[in-house]
């Protein structure tokens, strides 16, 4: 039944109205719902006037300072064209201030959840039945000093006993999202780097495959980010830009962005007040060109900030088809005075929850094919991680890239802490560590009720 809609726009439309009873005739299943994890963004704004709002305590139990106030290294280099067509130079004011274009941001999922499984029930309830993850990361240089005082002068890339805030994250909305995503397999993208600047992506592999799941995009993650060069600027064009490619190579089918970054997009110093730079510009131009596709945008905010200009992104962004994106602070969320099962049904909840109302308004949007290529180019990864698979392959003797870390191996450690290593399993075949296996009553891979708990030695 799905062929039969994608070989008619039209009819996949209607039928797929019925479903939500809107109207229409016709007995089409949904098309399957994507979700695509991505990352970037490099903080490099000259205005030092912008503070970061937050909470007195730290997440991953790192304090944050309580008299932070935020100061920006300026990106020393220039910024690099970008391949769109862009719109007249914006008043940065006018375009962000325009009363007629204001956001309506009601609340559609009540938001008072225990857990991350509680988040699952209800959007289940809300009519999300399947998703296809897509996963990216930002490898830019703000990477370096934005975990001054959200993550103890560490960068947000840096590999520990507790989990850095990309990990962290990408465990909450994997765990959110895994029940839903029926082959487990995930593409994983990085951008920002030496290689890819404010133009491309790569891809994790060379050859382009996806990982197994949420657990081998850590593993992954883990293994490429020392052999990566961090770099910039910013531009978030070229990931909206792939994400529309995607949607248009699915036949339309209604894909969701979700942009894990660590800053805003750069504003050089010598941009005039009141009027948007370029990189701004170009990521305005693919927000509102990436609202005529089936494609909701979510951007997470890891790191120190600031957050003032994506705020202003999420609430003004005008001449859209619908309402297409939102910005969720990751750190001050994590950092509230409440358990850890709260905070991440927290994040969880806020990342996801407007997307059954922005599901039924991109069903009203009429499927635009291109004809004119891809917009955006993904690229193999940099020479060095592609370097070191080969050192690997031919020394299979090599265990770990990190000599210093003699924790497990990354595919062996717990799936809620990120830490431990998996020594207990359930019924239901899956595993994490005896300290999380005996606070959860779910399975927090395949959701199943833990019924049997089996302790694992040696």
């Amino acid at each position: 039944m799905v062929e039969k809609c994608k070989q008619s726009p039209t009819l996949w439309k209607r039928e797929k109205v019925e479903t939500l009873g809107l109207g229409f005739g016709g007995t089409c299943k949904l098309p399957k719902l994507k979700i695509l994890l991505m990352g970037n963004t490099e903080s490099t704004s000259g205005d030092t006037s912008r503070d970061f709002p937050h909470e007195a305590s730290g997440y991953a139990g790192n304090p944050v300072d309580p008299n932070y106030q935020h100061q920006h290294p300026i990106y020393a280099g220039n910024p690099v064209d970008t391949k769109y067509q862009q719109q007249p130079p914006a008043s940065a004011t006018s375009s962000l201030n325009s009363n007629n274009q204001r956001k309506h941001r009601p609340t559609y999922i009540a938001d008072n959840f225990n857990s991350v499984e509680e988040v699952v029930t209800a959007l289940r309830e809300e009519g999300l039945e399947s998703s296809n993850l897509i996963l990216g990361i930002d490898f830019t240089q703000s990477n370096e000093w934005t975990g001054k005082y959200s993550f103890n002068r560490r960068s947000l890339h840096a590999m520990g006993t507790t989990p850095n805030p990309y990990q962290q994250a990408i465990s909450i909305i994997g765990r959110t999202l895994s029940p839903f995503d029926e082959d487990n397999l995930i593409p994983c993208i990085g951008f920002g780097d030496a290689s890819t600047h404010d133009q491309h992506v790569f891809s994790f592999y060379p050859d382009h495959r996806p990982c197994h799941g949420f657990e081998e995009a850590l593993a992954r993650y883990k293994e490429i980010v020392p052999h990566l060069k961090l770099s910039g600027p910013t531009s978030f064009a070229p990931i909206i830009d792939s994400a529309v490619d995607i949607v248009e190579r699915s036949n339309g089918q209604y894909h969701v962005l979700v942009i894990i970054a660590d800053g805003q997009v750069t504003r050089s110093s010598n941009t005039p007040h009141g009027r948007f730079s370029r990189q701004e510009q170009a990521t305005i131009n693919s927000i509102v060109a990436a609202s005529e596709y089936p494609l909701s945008i979510i951007l997470v905010g890891v790191g120190d900030g600031p957050w003032d200009e994506m705020q202003q992104f999420d609430d003004n962004i005008p001449q859209r088809a619908f309402d297409n994106f939102q910005f969720v602070n990751f750190t001050k969320i994590m950092s509230e005075h409440t358990n850890m099962a709260k905070r991440e049904a927290s994040f969880a909840l806020a990342a996801l929850m407007e997307i059954p109302f922005q599901y039924r308004a991109a069903l009203s949007l009429p499927f635009n094919e291109n004809s004119g290529g891809p917009r955006s180019r993904v690229l193999p990864p940099p020479r060095d991680v592609i370097d070191h698979d080969n050192s690997l392959k031919s020394s299979p003797h090599v265990t770990s890239f990190e000599p210093v870390d003699h924790g497990p191996p990354a595919d062996q450690v717990c799936p809620i802490c990120l830490t431990n290593p998996k020594d207990m399993a359930f019924g239901c075949g899956h595993l994490t560590c005896k300290d999380c296996g005996i606070t959860i009553s779910t399975c927090p891979l395949c959701r199943e009720p833990i019924k049997t708990r089996i302790r694992l030695y040696g």
